[in-house]
């Protein structure tokens, strides 16, 4: 039985405080006052008193926002064809970004550290030896290393960072309008950012809004500065792919969420962008691709019927974050410790029985199930896959 180890990550919001300075008088009267002049001095620090507290009781006060909220996240080319971007967009019912998270994943050589399951991939032929599909932000300092030598000043975190700060607040006709100017125009923009391919960026963000758009709202009832979405990497399902999870959370619950995986299929199917120059380059082996089950869900889906599933992948991801969306982090931890360990010994046991892909196993108690809409084996294990995103 393969063993996975789930990193639970809370989220941890930066809180801005505000100082008020004061200035004293060093001069002391030196004359008697009456009592009059007592008692109106001292009425009038007492005002003023009152006044300063209820103006910081008011500072204090979080404004109260309801909004409706809608998440999507689309892979793109934004940087040339070494690499493919996977852009992550919450969008308000004004088409304005609420929030937006970029990563890239490239191939590098095997010391760096691989999306989950990568020795699997190179085990089953699908990534040549001595390589390993790596995100660039798990791989920042040497990712920045090479930039560096090319001559780059900024590391590619930072980047990332600040092309989706620039993004937020903007609608996305304003984003997309930006996106298709010259590059120099761009970065006097973005002005943190220093990315030739910047506007690449902006337009793949700008991709995930539309995204977002046909997919389902929540209503979100708190102050907009607390949310924060944040995407990662996860092994919620045996050892042939690796999920990409993404939560938007408001450091108590999780508002929004995604799931998506990605998996080597055979050539004929649907890879992510670039995918040609991937085994141009003899990173991926001839007659694969690597590919979104998303964007594969009906190719994906009927080789899960003909193992005996009854409901499409891309139905299930939608049921499991139904369920997980607007459920507090401390709830769902407690349902992932209850379910999560069991869940993997019975569909370990299952594949060890002649199952050949654990994504066509189902759940003989689903009906009674607390994710009711979902038939996974491993449904929990992408509700692991959202909590760890949480971060």
């Amino acid at each position: 039985m393969k063993k996975k180890n789930f990193a639970k990550v809370m989220l941890v919001l930066a809180c801005s405080a505000s100082l008020a300075a004061c200035s004293g008088s060093d001069s002391k009267e030196t004359e008697a006052t009456s009592a009059a002049e007592t008692t109106t001095a001292a009425e009038t620090t007492t005002a003023a008193e009152t006044t300063t507290e209820a103006e910081s009781e008011s500072e204090t006060e979080e404004v109260l926002e309801t909004m409706e909220l809608r998440l999507g996240q689309v892979e793109g080319a934004a940087h040339g064809d070494k690499c493919f971007t996977v852009a992550t967009a919450v969008i308000d019912a004004n088409d304005t970004i609420i929030a937006a998270y970029i990563d890239e994943y490239q191939f590098l050589d095997a010391e760096q550290e691989g999306v989950p399951n990568s020795q699997a991939f190179t085990a089953a032929g699908s990534i040549a030896e001595g390589q390993v599909l790596g995100s660039k932000r798990k791989n920042n300092d040497y990712y920045s290393e090479m930039m560096e030598k090319a001559g780059a000043t900024m590391m590619i975190a930072a980047n990332f960072d600040e092309i989706q700060a620039f993004a937020a607040g903007k609608t996305i006709a304003e984003l997309e309008e930006l996106a298709g100017k010259p590059s120099e125009e761009v970065l006097d923009a973005v002005t943190g950012a220093t990315l030739t391919d910047t506007p690449g960026y902006l337009g793949v963000i700008v991709d995930a809004a539309k995204a977002a758009k046909e997919n389902p709202s929540v209503v979100y009832e708190g102050n907009s500065g607390n949310l924060l979405l944040n995407v990662e990497e996860f092994a919620a399902h045996g050892d042939k792919c690796f999920t990409l999870a993404a939560a938007l959370s408001d450091g108590e619950t999780v508002i929004l969420s995604y799931i998506d995986e990605f998996q080597f299929l055979d050539g004929e199917q649907e890879g992510v962008p670039n995918s040609a120059a991937f085994t141009e380059a003899g990173s991926i082996l001839d007659g694969k691709v690597l590919a979104s089950k998303r964007t594969n869900n009906a190719y994906y889906s009927e080789s899960m019927k003909n193992a005996g599933a009854t409901m499409e992948i891309a139905a299930n991801y939608d049921a499991i974050q139904e369920f997980v969306n607007g459920k507090s982090l401390m709830e769902l931890e407690g349902l992932v410790s209850e379910n999560y360990a069991a869940e993997e010994e019975t569909a370990a046991a299952e594949e060890e029985n002649g199952a050949d892909d654990r994504t066509a196993l189902e759940d003989s108690e689903s009906e009674a199930d607390a994710i009711s809409g979902a038939t996974l084996v491993d449904k929990w294990g992408y509700v692991a896959a959202i909590l760890n995103a949480v971060g």
